[in-house]
């Protein structure tokens, strides 16, 4: 079953433990699992929403290769409305508990009747309102940053070899400018946003946040950590579930001295985006995903820092909550200031909100640009991989 999904006994033993993995190698593991018995019915809940864009259209295309090859039917659960227009030949639209709105893909594509159907199409293809522009002062800057890790040893008394996870990386983002990064898995971009942080040493190179080096001395200063905070992907995940939510917000304050007017400094932050001081005293459980991720976003806001990295702090959302959360960044960008570093493997979230793009591969960003130019004219052929990878819905399935 291992080998059917890609993934040969050669390559890939079955003595490997799941976090030796990738997270495609690992869906694909639970592919294997699923189609053991080799089911009449494979049921694949959100089967590719945490993967990069080429990673899921391996996924998917193994899908529709096991379902032809077993006779088997798929029962594909998503909020990717893309997705779905290019694997489902039947839809069914599902709110509060009922069936909607049903029929065949393309059909119900073309003429949607249920407002909600109409609803969901239109926030997966949301743009934000941006009225900001960015600075010419660069708020981030990094100098042909370098971070080398030792590879398992292969002989016993040489040297292990280094494998180099970010190769001589240079960039500035200004103040005001939301700055995307994408790639695939493995490709860098979580090694570089732990040296951005002050969390991962480097062989050389040098990362400064508002002109004052981010690793001096080989650790952060609290002063400089004050001034860049980071919204995580999991709205689920990203809270200790034992605290109420004061608690949770009046973390960052590790860093500082804790104020006076702590309360209401914090009904500030929940206020800023869209909630509510009442909640300070309930648990994170009584919040839905889109309410966790704006309490996600308040805690990165409560030191009023002047960068805030998001890291894939979207991906998990429904469309319409996601189209939310999106107007929220660009709504608290305009009003505090606020320079994002975006990264993200969802490239229509990338264009809908970024001014400019970096393109990562292997360590090494390949080309970089404004945003809209980096879509409609890449130049590399890595982009142009990644852009053909992404699923689209046929423009001549969209209502007129």
């Amino acid at each position: 079953m291992l080998d059917r999904v890609g993934l040969p006994a050669d390559k890939y033993p079955s003595t490997k433990y799941p976090h030796e993995l990738s997270g495609g190698q690992r869906q694909r593991v639970c592919i294997a699992m699923a189609i053991a018995l080799r089911p009449k019915l494979l049921i694949a809940d959100e089967p590719t929403t945490a993967l990069d864009v080429t990673t899921q259209a391996q996924i998917l295309d193994l899908l529709r290769e096991l379902v032809n090859e077993e006779k088997m039917s798929l029962l594909l659960i998503t909020h990717d409305l893309a997705v779905v227009a290019g694997m489902a030949d039947y839809v069914a639209v599902m709110r509060r508990g009922e069936i909607v709105e049903q029929g065949q893909t393309e059909q119900l594509f073309k003429h949607m009747r249920h407002p909600y159907t109409k609803q969901l199409f239109k926030a997966s293809s949301h743009q934000p309102q941006r009225g900001s522009e960015a600075q010419d002062a660069p708020i981030l800057q990094v100098r042909n940053v370098t971070r080398e890790y030792a590879s398992p040893r292969t002989k016993l008394f040489h040297r292990p070899p280094a494998y180099r996870a970010v190769n001589n990386v240079s960039f500035d983002l200004m103040r005001g400018e939301s700055l995307g990064l994408v790639g695939e898995s493995g490709c860098g971009k979580s090694t570089l946003t732990r040296a951005i942080l002050g969390l991962e040493p480097l062989q050389s190179g040098e990362i400064l946040l508002a002109g004052e080096s981010v690793l001096a001395g080989r650790k952060m200063s609290k002063h400089l950590r004050k001034k860049v905070q980071v919204v995580f992907q999991d709205p689920y995940g990203s809270f200790d579930p034992r605290h109420k939510v004061q608690r949770l917000l009046m973390e960052p304050f590790h860093l500082t001295k804790t104020p006076d007017n702590l309360r209401a400094h914090l009904a500030d932050a929940l206020d800023n985006v869209g909630m509510s001081a009442d909640s300070l005293d309930r648990y994170i459980h009584e919040f839905s995903g889109g309410q966790r991720q704006r309490i996600a976003i308040a805690r990165a806001l409560v030191l009023h820092p002047d960068l805030i990295v998001l890291d894939e702090a979207v991906s998990a959302l429904d469309v319409s909550i996601r189209a939310q959360i999106l107007d929220l960044l660009v709504d608290l960008q305009t009003r505090l200031g606020l320079s994002y570093l975006f990264i993200s493997h969802d490239l229509t979230v990338v264009r809908t909100i970024t001014d400019r793009v970096l393109v990562m591969q292997a360590g090494k960003i390949v080309e970089q640009g404004k945003t809209e130019q980096i879509f409609t004219n890449p130049k590399h052929a890595y982009t142009q991989q990644l852009l053909n990878a992404a699923p689209q819905i046929p423009r001549d399935w969209q209502e007129k």
